[in-house]
């Protein structure tokens, strides 16, 4: 899919996941950019930043029921004197740090498709040319954290076939130095292509630009529709907030906010079309 189209199905969702509290919607949010991840060409890529999901999110979960020892619905509960773990441990704490966990993982699962869909050539003519300087740095910046992964894999195994084994945080030098020295050098190698290339001495020019597709514009006019739809909704009070504290209640779900965040799944069909034989 053509980056424009990808970028603003990912502002709406972070729009619709960002601008409310009721944690069915977020859900809704996290269920779509799930979806679209399974549905995409790059899900094969995705094992990586879907643990980092879990755990940023169970993590988000702990810490808030850990901190917030405030509700009415006491699940269990640590003596005071235990310095920052003790008071009690709530349901209403334990759902709101769900909640919180769901948004996180809603939010990193939105921009996701940029690092495993698109290449940084593609993130780059998406914008326009007043910011090309800043999408080289952007698209530079996408494309660290896969090489300094495909480096750390490289180093570690070429190390293991010299004999080395993890032995402690001062064996790990054996590895770390590589892989540091490998991205500077890397580095260096792209200022240098960038610097041949001419880069910064006139305008941008495109290899080979990418138009905005049918499937581009069903996904833009999607997303177009589902932050209308929402904004509408917050505005009018039907996309009502939800607060656990301080005694626990199912939140408020009505329909047009419902049928906005059920327009962020328009990837999966469209990915699908795309797949299917002419």
């Amino acid at each position: 899919m053509n980056a424009r189209g990808v970028a603003a199905w990912s502002a709406a969702c972070l729009f619709v996941a960002l601008s409310t509290t009721n944690p069915v919607y977020r859900a809704a949010v996290l269920a779509a950019t799930l979806a679209a991840l399974l549905a995409s060409p790059g899900r094969a890529r995705a094992r990586p930043i879907f643990t980092f999901v879990l755990v940023t999110a169970a993590l988000g979960t702990l810490l808030n029921l850990v901190v917030s020892h405030i509700g009415t619905t006491v699940l269990f509960e640590l003596p005071d004197g235990i310095p920052g773990l003790g008071g009690p441990y709530t349901a209403e704490a334990l759902a709101f740090g769900v909640s919180t966990g769901v948004t996180l993982a809603a939010a990193v699962l939105a921009v996701a498709p940029f690092s495993l869909q698109l290449g940084p050539e593609e993130i780059l003519d998406a914008l326009p040319s007043a910011l090309s300087r800043t999408g080289s740095a952007l698209a530079a910046s996408l494309n660290l954290v896969p090489a300094l992964g495909t480096s750390l894999e490289a180093v570690t195994e070429a190390q293991r076939l010299r004999g080395w084994r993890p032995r402690g945080p001062r064996s790990w030098a054996a590895v770390a130095v590589p892989v540091v020295l490998t991205a500077i050098e890397g580095s260096i190698q792209l200022a240098e292509s960038m610097e041949a290339r001419g880069y910064g001495s006139g305008p941008r020019s495109h290899l080979r630009p990418r138009h905005l597709g049918p499937r581009d514009w069903l996904l833009v006019a999607a997303s177009t529709a589902a932050v209308g739809m929402f904004a509408a909704s917050l505005l009018t009070g039907s996309a009502a907030d939800w607060y656990p504290f301080p005694t626990l209640a199912p939140p408020e779900v009505s329909a047009l906010p419902l049928a906005a965040c059920l327009l962020l799944f328009a990837p999966v069909p469209l990915c699908r079309w795309s797949r299917s034989p002419s």
